[in-house]
């Protein structure tokens, strides 16, 4: 059975998701060699594009641009290029140095799959026909596609789960709809991704339920390397092959590769299991919307579950941005009426002047200046999401699901102030203020904690305010004081954004910086 079952490295090809391709010559080409010396059946060398070629990336307009990478002892190992929705009209006949160009296409684009695999066939070439996201057809959608496969003879045709949402019982019942319907002589492939963390369990099942007589083929990738959550790792599945199918594959060349080139790679780009793509997969939805809540820093994971449970069906396949942040916003906005604790807590700040401690680094520097000004009974003091660990505060203020969650509530003499988005799980609390209400900045600092406690003081006529820790970002260093963690974002446009609002929006109140700040023109 072991010479029916090929795999099919995609390092170059899907890990340039990452990179856009640019992996440095000398890396594809020894990349390309180890994997020839560990004997993998295809080597996916990387994309067919329109642009003119790059010596270093793995994305090529011609048959020539691939044959300057390729090494001169090719072994037994046979070579690929993969192309999304281009023409191929121009590319050279087959000369037996690309045997295999797969076409990978969405559905709407079938027509152009099936006719560009009768112009590659003529030219000399073995085409799979890969279509994205198997879980958006229904049986009967997909078993439409496959007839018309047949009707073109590709020599592979493969299952890709894009959103990685297959389990055991779906892989189960998408394999035997392609092997009851698709020609018995077309190779059945499987592209996995991580989303779920089982591709590799996904895989030991699909080569142990196909059908002996078939030829099937596994795509792979060194460590799962390509676009976040990753793919089946091809030493896994090496191993794995030489374990129960006594196959020859080499895996020291691919260590190597591993770890000059790949983990390094990851330490920087970030690929793998994670929970949000767990829960793209478990909705069966596009990535990009879990990616797009993970850039709301403030939610937690179970924030992420919850809005991604909203998503509907129609808007799954693709991802729209305005929905998303749509479905976001009504998240966070909690409405209340939350006149009494307003009251309450202006008389109890009284005619008390405020300090905001926000953790920006630099309060490490001025601690003893923050603690003269405290010694002044008449300053009223708020954390800004946490509180320092030299200093007592009178309250702390939270607006967000991971600042509440991380917060040591064994603190009794101080209060607890909170935005009425916590509220889908707050228990412990004295005042609860109106999100919505707070937030009047339709921009990409809308939700900024202090920028709220500003608004709410400003609410309730207070006109001066000292403030410690509201930093900005900067590019070089730590932005945040102690644990508190640092976090990637857009910083010049958040530091002339946050600017211009104090300017504008609080120009009427005496704000006294008494740390360093960015936000000052």
């Amino acid at each position: 059975m072991k010479n029916k079952i090929t795999l099919l490295d995609c390092t170059l090809r899907d890990g340039g998701h990452l990179n856009e391709g640019v992996f440095g010559e000398h890396m594809i080409r020894r990349t390309i060699s180890n994997l020839v010396m560990a004997n993998i059946d295809i080597i996916e060398i990387g994309f067919l594009m329109e642009d003119d070629y790059d010596n270093d990336t793995a994305r090529f307009r011609t048959i020539e641009d691939v044959k300057k990478v390729l090494p001169k002892e090719k072994g037994n190992s046979r070579f690929s290029l993969m192309a999304d929705y281009i023409d191929l009209d121009n590319i050279e006949d087959c000369d037996g140095t690309i045997e295999f160009i797969r076409l990978s296409f969405k559905r709407q684009r079938l027509d152009w799959a099936l006719a560009t695999v009768a112009k590659l066939k003529k030219k000399g070439y073995k085409c799979f026909l890969n279509p994205v996201n198997c879980n958006v057809y229904s049986d009967e959608e997909y078993i439409d596609v496959i007839k018309r496969v047949n009707e073109a003879t590709p020599y592979g045709f493969s299952i890709v789960d894009t959103f990685g949402v297959l389990r055991k019982r779906d892989l189960s019942r998408l394999y035997y709809i392609v092997e009851n319907n698709l020609n018995e002589d077309i190779c059945i492939g499987i592209h996995l991704h991580e989303n779920m963390g089982i591709s590799f369990l996904l895989a030991q099942h699909f080569i142990e339920i196909h059908n002996p007589k078939r030829k099937i083929n596994i795509d792979a990738s060194l460590l799962g390397m390509g676009r976040a959550p990753g793919n089946l790792c091809l030493e896994q599945i090496m191993d794995y092959m030489n374990e129960q199918y006594d196959c020859n594959y080499e895996l020291e060349p691919a260590f190597d590769i591993i770890s000059d080139y790949i983990q390094p790679l990851k330490d920087n780009k970030k690929w793998g299991y994670t929970i949000p793509y767990y829960l793209s997969a478990k909705f069966g939805l596009h990535r990009t919307y879990a990616e797009y809540l993970m850039g709301k820093w403030k939610l937690d994971s179970k924030d992420i579950l919850r809005i991604l449970s909203k998503v509907e069906r129609s808007e799954a396949e693709y991802f729209n941005e305005e929905y998303i942040e749509q479905l976001y916003r009504e998240y966070m906005q909690v409405s209340i009426d939350d006149s009494s604790d307003v009251l309450k807590l202006k008389k109890e700040i009284g005619n008390r002047n405020v300090l905001l401690i926000a953790p920006g680094a630099s309060i490490g520097k001025y601690k003893d200046e923050i603690v003269e000004i405290l010694q002044n009974k008449n300053i009223c003091s708020i954390g800004i999401g946490f509180i320092p660990d030299f200093c007592d505060v009178d309250y702390v203020w939270l607006s967000t699901p991971k600042r509440y969650n991380h917060y040591d509530f064994n603190r009794a003499y101080v209060k607890v102030v909170i935005t009425s988005n916590l509220l889908h799980d707050a228990k412990v609390y004295d005042y609860v203020f109106n999100y919505e209400r707070l937030i009047c900045h339709d921009d990409i600092v809308s939700d900024n904690s202090t920028l709220m406690v500003l608004n709410f003081l400003k609410n309730i006529n207070k006109s001066k305010v000292y403030i410690a820790g509201f930093d900005g970002f900067s590019k070089s260093q730590q932005d945040f004081y102690g644990q508190v963690v640092n976090r990637e974002r857009k910083k010049e446009e958040l530091n002339t954004t946050v600017t211009k609002i104090l300017s504008i929006s609080y120009s009427e109140m005496q704000l006294n910086f008494i740390t360093p700040t960015l936000y000052r023109n």
